[in-house]
Order: structure tokens, then sequence, then C-alpha cells
């Protein structure tokens, strides 16, 4: 099989990778979410403590970089920096190595020159709710808080490394609403699109 590498974008608590994971196992191709993490601590030197804590998050401004420490003085590359070049070079290498799908953390502008399917998912705040209430042992309240907190982290790193707007239909090849179609038909839907896709750019 010709290589095929997709990312997905998503909202929190939108299903992405329940979606990915099944999407992997039906095209029989890896699928990296987690496992990332461990790749940019052995890369980096940073720990894996630090890595889950700032992941997807935008810490680069020159405020938090003072007040985290992660700024130096003398003209050296900040924590954040350099845990985003290991982050870089992981997405390349993880592409070289041939199919796969890659969940978030800029994956689909990091691998912008490479022929790639970019994906993004939503789903309606109501079943979103539902999702993180169940899947984090929250309240209603709770988990629409922790919604709102982490759709404004995600679209701030985004803006913040991308320079692009998150979610923005024209900067993926295909946006699907979960809470219109269920995992399995929007699963079914990809593999129909990144078939068309295929023949359509000759890959």
């Amino acid at each position: 099989m010709e290589k095929i590498i997709i990312t997905i974008g998503r909202q929190f608590g939108a299903g992405g990778r329940e979606l990915g994971k099944k999407l992997a196992e039906k095209l029989k191709i890896p699928y990296y979410d987690k496992e990332i993490m461990a790749a940019i601590a052995e890369k980096s030197g940073l720990s894996k403590e630090y890595l889950t804590q700032n992941d997807e998050v935008a810490t680069n401004s020159f405020l938090y970089s003072l007040v985290m420490g992660t700024r130096t003085l003398s003209g050296q590359k900040t924590v954040e920096e350099i845990k985003m070049d290991a982050q870089r070079e992981v997405m390349k290498e993880l592409a070289e190595k041939g199919s796969c799908i890659i969940i978030g953390r800029l994956a689909d502008y990091t691998l912008r020159e490479e022929n790639i399917f970019r994906i993004f998912l939503s789903a309606e705040k109501e079943d979103r709710i539902e999702r993180v209430c169940n899947r984090d042992h929250l309240s209603e309240v709770e988990a629409l808080k922790k919604i709102h907190k982490m759709d404004k982290l995600r679209a701030s790193y985004y803006s913040e490394y991308a320079d692009a707007e998150w979610g923005r239909a024209g900067n993926y090849d295909l946006c699907i609403n979960l809470s219109k179609i269920s995992t399995e038909k929007a699963i079914d839907m990809i593999i129909m699109n990144v078939s068309d896709w295929r023949r359509e750019t000759r890959i």
C-alpha cells in the first residue's frame, strides 16, 4: 500500500482519539498520540511530566517563560523552543517511516510540505459535555469549564505556532461533526475521501 499520512485535529471531547484509533485499525496503519510525548522526551531530554503538562499548550510568551523559569537571558533556546524543535523532528521521522495517523500537536502544519490528508473533528457542546463527564468523572459544570479551557488552549497553541486559525474549515481537507454522524460512518466517509484524494493526486 502506498504511504498515507492522516492528521487529525479535534475539539476537546469530540471523540477524536476514539475515531483515530478505530480508523488506524481499519486501515491497518500506526496510530500516534501519547507515544509522541515519549519520543519528544527522549529526543529533547525534557521530562515526560513537563511535556504532559504542556501538551498542545502555547507557552512561548516572554512573561510565561519568566514566570516558569524557562527563558534564558544568554540567547540560548528556551525549554519551549527545545520542546518544539524535538516535536517537529519526531513528526517528520514518523512521516518518513510510512503510513500513519497522527493526533493533534500541529501535525497538519508541521507536515504541510508532505502529501498529507488533514481532518478536523467537532461535535455539539451537549455531546462533548456528556463525553467529558463520563470519561473524566466530572459534573456538567466542571466538564463545560474544562471544554472551554482546552479549546482555548488548543486554539492559542495553533495560532502561536502555525499562524493560522484552529478549526477553520479552509485549513483542512475534511471536517466532520461527530454529533451528526456515527463514528463508524465517519470512518467510512474518511476512507472514501482519502481514496478519492489519492486518485486525484496520483500518489
